[in-house]
């Protein structure tokens, strides 16, 4: 079976002027968060999405998604973690206790300000998952990237054409993942900034699906911006 979880519990707090989180903000007629939903839910191989939400927002994002015209019967809201990976752990508890998991079952992980990821991504990192451990989105970088330590000089140029830029989502077989955080514990998992690196972190090598530079996390007023124009003019 393969699984979705949109990670959403973030109070996006270097947009300016806004009074409610950014996944909720508007764009062409349509909150972020359910565009992304509706991407998901537009892949008939995915059974189930679970969206993990900061807990005091949770009564405003079931009103929404209702609003909205979401499936409920295959979209799942729970309570999101204190960043994202106990929101990704929040994520496999509700379908793990929901669902029996067999070997070769998949979780897609993606965040919730991701809302232009196109149906080729989601299908790349579905297949990437069927035959891998663990996978991720990255596009190549198109800036030269410098290491500093001081923070006013430039230590070291980097090789561009070894770079890349990390994108969602992140895919996992959902028995390894669980395999994962039994053989490191709870507390060095909590120590983790995301999923691809419990698995790095357990040793399996990461797989890489080719992302797209339209699938931009929506982060700052520069990137809200671009992301009304792209939705009014689509």
């Amino acid at each position: 079976m393969i699984y979705a979880g949109i990670v959403a519990g973030g109070s996006g707090t270097r947009i300016k002027n806004a009074n409610i989180p950014k996944q909720f903000i508007e764009i062409g007629g349509v909150p972020i968060l359910v565009r992304t939903v509706r991407a998901f839910a537009e892949i008939g191989e995915i059974a189930k999405i679970y969206i993990g939400i900061n807990p005091d927002w949770y009564d405003y994002a079931d009103e929404m998604l209702d609003k909205f015209g979401t499936d409920r019967d295959r979209v799942s809201l729970i309570n999101g973690g204190r960043d994202r990976n106990g929101t990704v752990m929040n994520i496999l508890n509700a379908l793990t206790s929901e669902h029996e998991v067999n070997k070769g079952d998949v979780l897609l992980t993606h965040d919730a300000v991701r809302p232009f990821i196109s149906r080729e991504i989601i299908e790349g990192n579905i297949s990437c998952a069927r035959e891998n451990h663990a996978c991720g989105t990255y596009i190549p970088s198109d800036d030269t990237i410098i290491r500093t330590t001081d923070g006013n000089t430039v230590s070291e140029n980097l090789v561009r054409s070894e770079l890349m830029r990390a994108q969602t989502p992140q895919s996992f077989e959902i028995a390894a993942l669980q395999e994962c955080i039994a053989k490191l514990g709870n507390e060095r998992v909590s120590q983790l900034t995301d999923t691809c690196g419990i698995f790095t972190e357990c040793g399996y090598p990461i797989h890489i699906v080719s992302g797209d530079p339209m699938n931009f996390k929506i982060t700052t007023d520069h990137d809200l911006r671009l992301a009304k124009l792209i939705a009014e003019n689509e």
